[in-house]
């Protein structure tokens, strides 16, 4: 059961319980807020009526019923079992008893229920609380377990979690790079760093397909970096990932319904659904944060054949297909024997160093923004970006800093070397970027895309 007062300009979330009532004292802070929103307005108390909008949910086995239900009071009248007069009115000598009692009737046999599917994991049907274990990942029913998925809302629209949900518990990626056979065969003695620093408050936002970002799903404090580390092509022998990860952080794919609330007429109108993809947890200050080797049985395969397995079968919809990949930067050795630099949707920096020339291409920065628009959430891996340019760093102006740069090394006449960025910032709600390494062709072997950046630059 969730209970939420409505202020007069969107809606205010006060309690949520698992259990057949919810107590809510009049003192709860959050509804004290709303209440001191209309008196704010200089009106009367006695003049009007606010409500409080409550989501009954009933459980059953597999299956689920969820009712809104809309309460009016008057504020006056929630100031006076406060005793108080008005918001800066001291207390009063004697405090008049105010209770307000909603019983609540779902007529199972009326009402269509949404139903709980159960999950088959490595082609086993698990238990429907705890759905099994996968490569070291626990997934969990994240309606009936913690942790949960919260209530957001937004002006007048609210979202409520379904009891469709599943929860993944284990480490995440920050940031990673995949190459193929073609680059072991072509790029011998080709050596890149991946870096990451992601310090301050990190705030993991709730990204909900065709709405964007809903609120933010998760904050703490973090110390991530600056963190590096060196990989040569020819020590690596076969395909495969490296990537740095956080550990002991919880993820969760659920089903949300969304409300309209007219704050005018109190009315709610029932919008439909949508598919949110969120961070539940991540230990603050997490110092379990390493650099990690994916040959088929790590974070990245559990991710894409794990994640994305079990999202089509719960929900029908593969989560990250909110992923979009860029066609970023190719070096490219010519028929005619030159080595080039094409820069085709964004910047490669270099710079002389002790071990060589360095190109660089670093994504992120302060607080970044997304690097795609509400509207391309969901359209799918093969599409491109609108625009790489919310990708790359922005000036220092905060404490808050979330970058991911790529440095290559030994870049030399003969290399052939394309390199697609996915951006999975819509994934997980923080800017989380990937580097697909291939000899021959962008990931996806395009037979056209679009440079929007269109630099060539001639080196050897």
């Amino acid at each position: 059961m969730t209970s939420t007062p409505m202020p007069p300009n969107g809606i205010v979330h006060v309690a949520m319980g698992y259990s057949q009532s919810l107590a809510i004292p009049f003192n709860n802070t959050n509804w004290q807020y709303a209440i001191d929103k209309w008196a704010s307005l200089n009106v009367p108390f006695s003049e009007y009526n606010t409500s409080m909008l409550v989501f009954v949910t009933y459980i059953k086995g597999n299956e689920s019923w969820i009712v809104p239900l809309l309460v009016p009071y008057n504020v006056g009248w929630a100031y006076a079992a406060l005793g108080r007069a008005t918001p800066l009115a001291t207390t009063l000598s004697a405090i008049a008893p105010r209770y307000i009692l909603v019983n609540a009737f779902i007529n199972v046999n009326e009402l269509r229920p949404n139903k709980v599917v159960p999950v088959r994991l490595n082609s086993t049907v698990t238990d429907p609380q705890i759905f099994g274990t996968y490569n070291g990942y626990t997934i969990y029913n994240c309606s009936l377990s913690g942790p949960q998925p919260p209530t957001y809302s937004s002006g007048s629209t609210m979202y409520q979690p379904m009891s469709d949900c599943i929860g993944i518990n284990g480490s995440l990626p920050i940031a990673w790079v995949t190459w193929g056979r073609d680059v072991l065969q072509s790029d011998k003695g080709l050596l890149f760093n991946l870096n990451i620093e992601f310090v301050g408050t990190m705030n993991w936002d709730a990204m909900a397909t065709n709405y964007g970002n809903i609120g933010t799903s998760y904050s703490t404090s973090e110390n991530w970096g600056i963190l590096s580390k060196e990989f040569t092509i020819g020590s690596l022998t076969q395909p495969g990932s490296v990537y740095w990860y956080y550990g002991g952080a919880t993820w969760a794919i659920v089903n949300y319904t969304v409300w309209y609330v007219d704050t005018n007429t109190g009315i709610i109108y029932y919008e439909g659904a949508t598919l949110v993809s969120e961070v539940l947890y991540v230990p603050p200050y997490d110092t379990n944060v390493n650099p990690a080797f994916d040959y088929g049985n790590g974070t990245i395969s559990m991710l894409y054949n794990g994640a994305i397995t079990l999202s089509q079968q719960y929900f029908g919809y593969p989560a990250l297909n909110a992923s979009t990949v860029v066609d970023y930067a190719a070096f490219i050795y010519t028929s005619t024997g030159q080595e080039y630099l094409y820069q085709c949707n964004g910047p490669v920096t270099n710079a002389s160093t002790t071990s060589g020339i360095a190109y660089a291409i670093t994504l992120g920065g302060v607080n970044t923004a997304y690097g795609l628009s509400a509207a391309q959430l969901g359209t799918g891996l093969a599409s491109l970006a609108l625009s790489i340019a919310s990708m790359l760093t922005t000036p220092l102006t905060s404490s808050s800093v979330t970058s991911t740069f790529i440095e290559f090394f030994n870049v030399k006449n003969g290399t052939n070397l394309y390199i697609s960025v996915i951006d999975a910032s819509k994934v997980y709600g923080l800017p989380t970027f990937s580097f697909i390494l291939n000899a021959t062709n962008y990931y996806g072997n395009p037979t056209k895309y679009t440079c929007k950046y269109g630099k060539i630059t001639w080196i050897g």
